[in-house]
């Protein structure tokens, strides 16, 4: 049997080592997988940060004497139905209650969800009694209602809620009377049904209660002259 000579076995088994040892060192190519697609109706991992536009402003009422801040990435006006209507939106309000301002939120902080707005009221019932506004924020059974302290005066806070197939309406109503007025403000968040039909998930709970933080803070704002 014919043998290959010493030079050219010691030839071929370091070229064999070489070819071992960058094998080994070479890093391993990734078995393809298949591409993550997002989830249709699932929040991004980042949240969008709230827009500086419009500004932040001041709402002050000379008349009846309320000022409160507007954050920024909020509308204000003074006119109904420029924005919102008053009597659909608060409809516990009586008809000859006044609506003084309102500022409305100008983007969608859950854009996945069924969200579909937040507003702010601020209005005025003159000419009446205490009990008649306390009794505005009477709250739908089984709450009861709570009453708060807001820049130093005593409110009575209750809700209101509507829809059909689902909630699509939440009204957190707060009322002081204040030299023969009704001083109201109404926090409400609107949502939409049909989540499943329009590819977006229903509003969390935790998504619902940040929206109120946001309303919350506007109302924690709140400043009355001193009269």
């Amino acid at each position: 049997m014919y043998t290959l000579p010493t030079a050219l076995r010691r030839t071929i088994v370091i070229c064999t080592l070489i070819t071992t040892h960058l094998s080994a060192q070479a890093p391993s190519s990734p078995a393809p997988s298949r591409p993550r697609l997002p989830l249709l109706g699932a929040s991004a991992n980042t949240p969008v940060p709230d827009p500086t536009t419009p500004a932040a402003s001041t709402f002050r009422d000379s008349r009846y004497g309320v000022s409160f801040q507007i954050p920024a990435g909020w509308t204000l006006t003074r006119h109904d139905a420029e924005v919102s209507t008053f009597a659909f939106d608060v409809r516990t309000a009586p008809t000859s209650g006044l609506m003084r301002g309102v500022a409305t939120i100008a983007f969608n902080p859950h854009p996945t969800s069924t969200f579909s707005g937040a507003l702010f009221y601020f209005s005025v019932l003159p000419r009446t009694t205490e009990t008649l506004c306390r009794n505005q924020a009477s709250a739908q059974a089984p709450r009861t209602v709570t009453t708060a302290q807001i820049a130093g005066a005593a409110f009575t806070h209750g809700y209101d809620e509507h829809g059909t197939i689902c909630t699509e309406s939440r009204d957190e109503i707060y009322t002081a009377f204040r030299n023969n007025a009704c001083y109201r403000f109404d926090l409400v968040i609107n949502t939409f049904c049909g989540g499943d039909v329009s590819g977006v998930r229903d509003i969390t709970p935790n998504e619902l209660n940040a929206v109120r933080r946001r309303l919350e803070s506007v109302l924690n704002s709140v400043t009355f002259d001193t009269k």
